[in-house]
């Protein structure tokens, strides 16, 4: 199942979503975390941290219209992609 972690960039402070998929249970970290955003344009080692990690699709819907505007528009847009 895949999640979701929203990182900040650390220069320019817009926020990024990066795809991941949840771990099973009773491994170390909940889930991974891909190392380019879904936008391409962050790596992983440009965060300075995440404002939400390890998000289903819905929650992290929810999340980033409460966050609203800092959220980086393309990324927001793949949650919302038909295929």
């Amino acid at each position: 199942m895949d999640s979701y972690t929203l990182k900040k960039h650390k220069e320019t402070e817009e926020l990024h979503l990066f795809l991941g998929r949840f771990n099973p249970p009773n491994s170390e970290y909940k889930c991974t975390s891909q190392s380019l955003s879904l936008c391409e344009k962050m790596a992983s080692s440009d965060s300075a941290g995440n404002k939400f990690a390890c998000a289903a699709e819905q929650e992290a819907r929810s999340k980033c219209a409460e966050i609203g505007r800092g959220v980086c528009g393309v990324c927001v847009s793949s949650l919302y992609t038909t295929y």
